[in-house]
């Protein structure tokens, strides 16, 4: 999670449709985080078509593994590890932070306790990451940090942390050469969060640039507490200019958190209305294929307040509108292929997936409500909540800030 507040360029440019995506996505873009997954609170597993699991502020840090000096606890990340592959979901771990009596500074003290910000002593890093290499293999995906360029996250060094994501590679080369290997995640909304982004991938250890050693480019895309998924999107496009300038080419992006209504004091978002809590997971499933992210974790599925779209009520199971809008847009997307979407002059998006049977068009206006004219062969539509309205032919479709899918058969 992000624990800064946040001061926005304005120079970003404007969002713009993406280049189609070539193959069908699957069930692994749809991603969470979860704070219990393995069953020990009332809620476990998200009742939800999860396809991918990351595993922060989940009670699995290194930290919390390595209980005390080589006294180790597998019990949690065992049982979590379990659950999701028997959900059909692929766990990420994320391997920091830092245990006080491994730490270069351990007077040092960061948001999870005092050494967990700082650089480890790399024999005892190469260990532990060798020892959950060997246990779990590919079963895990492996993220080296969670938002280095978070003070309360990171106290070293751009060099320090291209050092660690070498070693890393070199460690799952050794215990797990078939793992994925996903870059720290980065927040983008500061200026100087950018800034801290481009001077990681201007690292080269080894003789080389520090993206030559993972298989995956991870960003963390809130946006500003007031802005939308749209304006997320914004952000993207201004990480991918940075990631271009430092010569980052052909690298998948997963966006490795999101939320709305941060407001960097962890607790307090603005309210929203539960319809537009829906419209905004749904958006923002939607606007990240068409973006071609690759992956997308919702930042968390049990969370509660601290940013302003909810999946579950407060029991941590019971779906909210957001959490049933999760799985009415995996039906939308998994399995099809997304070919991108465009803007009319009134502000209303478009955006197209193909499929075997057909033709599936998502509609909505973020601003205000707008008209648009449905296909000839168009069968059905259907909100973010799920509800269904059979159509023939071509009608006349009022939409807004809350996404509608219309099937056609072409």
């Amino acid at each position: 999670m992000l624990g800064v507040s946040v001061v926005l360029a304005a120079s970003l440019l404007p969002a713009a449709s993406a280049a189609a995506a070539p193959a069908p996505i699957t069930s692994r873009y749809f991603g969470v985080s979860d704070g219990a997954p393995a069953g020990t609170s009332a809620a476990g597993f998200p009742r939800a078509p999860v396809g991918s699991l990351r595993l922060w502020d989940s009670g699995v840090t290194w930290k919390e593994l390595e209980v005390a000096k080589n006294k180790w606890n597998w019990t949690k990340l065992d049982a979590i590890v379990a659950t999701a592959r028997a959900k059909g979901a692929k766990p990420m771990l994320v391997l920091g932070q830092t245990p006080r009596f491994h730490s270069t500074r351990p007077g040092l003290v960061g948001f999870y306790g005092s050494g967990s910000p700082t650089m480890p002593k790399l024999y005892y890093w190469k260990r532990y990451v060798a020892k959950v290499a060997q246990r779990y293999g590919t079963k895990l995906d492996y993220q080296v940090w969670n938002e280095p360029n978070v003070s309360g996250m990171w106290r070293g060094t751009p060099a320090q942390m291209a050092q660690l994501t070498a070693v890393t590679r070199q460690v799952l080369k050794a215990w797990a050469p078939g793992a994925t290997l996903v870059a720290p995640s980065f927040p983008v909304r500061l200026v100087t969060q950018r800034s801290w982004v481009s001077r990681y991938y201007a690292q080269r250890t080894g003789g080389r640039p520090v993206s030559a050693y993972v298989d995956v480019v991870s960003l963390n895309l809130y946006p500003l507490e007031n802005d939308r998924p749209e304006e997320s999107m914004q952000l993207l496009r201004a990480s991918r200019q940075i990631l271009s300038s430092r010569g980052v080419r052909g690298k998948p992006i997963w966006n490795t958190e999101i939320n709305y209504g941060l407001n960097g004091r962890g607790t307090g978002a603005k309210n929203i209305s539960r319809r537009r809590e829906a419209a905004y997971v749904a958006r923002t499933y939607v606007l990240n294929a068409a973006n071609n992210v690759k992956r997308v974790y919702w930042y968390a599925w049990d969370l509660q307040r601290l940013g302003n779209t909810e999946m579950t009520y407060r029991n941590g199971a019971t779906l909210a509108p957001g959490g049933r809008a999760f799985g009415v847009v995996s039906s939308w997307l998994v399995g099809g292929r997304m070919r991108g979407c465009t803007v009319s002059s009134a502000g209303t998006y478009t955006c197209t997936v193909t499929y075997s049977g057909g033709v599936k068009r998502i509609y909505w206006n973020p601003s205000r409500a707008s008209t648009i004219r449905t296909v000839g062969s168009a069968t059905y539509y259907q909100g973010a909540l799920g509800a269904q309205t059979r159509l023939r032919g071509k009608k006349a479709l009022r939409v807004s800030y809350s996404p509608v899918m219309v099937r056609s058969r072409r």
